[in-house]
């Protein structure tokens, strides 16, 4: 390798951004809202956006890699990030339609970043998950917290201006990597290649594959909705506004550590060891979303309930998304995988807190609905067993 500064500079800035672009507007809504005088209601629909985009675009990458390349699709997904997020300051349609664009990008980041690994890093994939997915966790927690004084200071135009200079770093890294580390892998050593890996493979009729897409679904429907609607019932319980700030903000937090180390356990790992990983951080997730039962809860209840979310859901995320690369032989595979699940996860992830907040309204209360996150939990259990060998998905 010629420099890995670079490579590694970019994963970390992809970290940066792979969240932040979409996650930080929701913060500063009524800002935006009164910038281009909208109700705030009519806005809701950018977090929704982006999940829409990934599962309409997911499935699309493998056609454009296979053409243009991981490196070259990877950059012009950077500039639909770049030109997306400049646009939202413009006006009120350009909001919607800027928000769109970065969502283009960020489906492409989403599953190009998996193959990426496997083609550059394949004795290292899970460092490197651990590195940018542990970036992404702890960035968009900071974004989270920055950007109410940045609004304040100055304006969220140029919160949004901020996040573009480091989206536009990035494209400058991976412009220089492209032209300087032109081999094949980074690794002197690489050994995830097989003859067989050549032949044309079809996800779509791969049953393994089938149980990730599942598996992201019910990954991403269930951590959304803990994130979007937990505060809402912490503070229905009684836990001030202030208060379940701090509950999301543990969320975020304590899934710091865990995104530094379960990549490389797995990566590591027989299926047995992977199979007792998860099943134990599932289970404690299942505890988590069968405390939101208590509609009597208090404080130190709820801090309870989101560190075992983010314990048990980002371990989650994490394998997920470090299965795409470990499971599979090379970044062709990673990607017509890593696009698959991605499309249904994101399809199903979109519509769940929006169907969780109308049975809220209509029921005034949680509890069918969060009957449902628990029994998708148990399904994603049997998935998961099914699923995990010590083959890899297309063998």
């Amino acid at each position: 390798m010629k420099k890995r500064w670079l490579f590694i500079l970019s994963i970390v800035l992809l970290g940066v951004v792979m969240r932040s672009t979409f996650t930080t507007i929701p913060v500063v809504i009524d800002n935006v809202a009164n910038t281009f005088g909208l109700p705030v209601s009519q806005l809701g629909i950018l977090t929704t956006l982006p999940l829409l985009t990934f599962a309409v675009i997911s499935p699309t990458t493998t056609f454009f890699t296979k053409r243009s390349g991981i490196e070259k699709t990877l950059l012009v997904a950077l500039l639909f990030v770049v030109v997306g997020s400049i646009a939202r300051v413009v006006s009120a349609p350009m909001l919607f339609i800027g928000t769109i664009l970065v969502g283009i990008g960020i489906a492409f980041i989403n599953v190009l970043l998996p193959a990426t690994l496997v083609k550059f890093t394949p004795n290292k994939i899970g460092v490197y998950t651990s590195l940018y997915s542990t970036t992404m966790t702890l960035m968009t927690a900071v974004f989270q917290i920055i950007a109410v004084p940045i609004t304040k200071t100055f304006s969220w135009q140029m919160l949004i201006v901020f996040i573009t200079v480091i989206v536009l770093l990035v494209m400058v890294t991976w412009i220089a990597h492209m032209l300087i580390n032109t081999d094949q892998a980074l690794d002197k050593s690489v050994t995830k290649t097989t003859p067989t890996a050549m032949k044309k493979i079809n996800p779509w009729r791969n049953k393994y594959a089938w149980s990730l897409l599942v598996m992201a679904g019910i990954q991403s429907a269930v951590f959304y909705t803990s994130i979007a609607w937990v505060p809402t019932i912490a503070q229905r319980t009684g836990v001030t506004a202030t208060q379940s700030g701090w509950v999301i903000g543990v969320l975020s937090l304590i899934g710091i550590p865990v995104s530094m180390w379960v990549p490389s356990f797995l990566e590591r790992s027989s299926y047995k060891g992977r199979r007792a990983l998860m099943t134990g951080a599932t289970v404690l997730w299942l505890l988590a979303i069968l405390m939101m039962f208590n509609q009597h809860a208090g404080l130190v209840w709820w801090l309870i309930v989101t560190a075992f979310i983010g314990i048990g859901g980002t371990a989650v995320f994490v394998y997920m998304v470090t299965s795409y690369a470990i499971r599979t032989r090379t970044a062709s595979e990673s990607s017509a995988l890593s696009g698959m699940a991605q499309t249904g996860g994101y399809l199903i992830a979109a519509g769940a807190p929006w169907a969780y907040g109308v049975l809220y309204a209509q029921l005034n209360n949680w509890i069918l609905q969060t009957v449902v996150m628990a029994i998708a939990i148990v399904i994603f259990i049997a998935l998961m067993w099914f699923s995990e060998s010590d083959k890899t998905i297309f063998e």
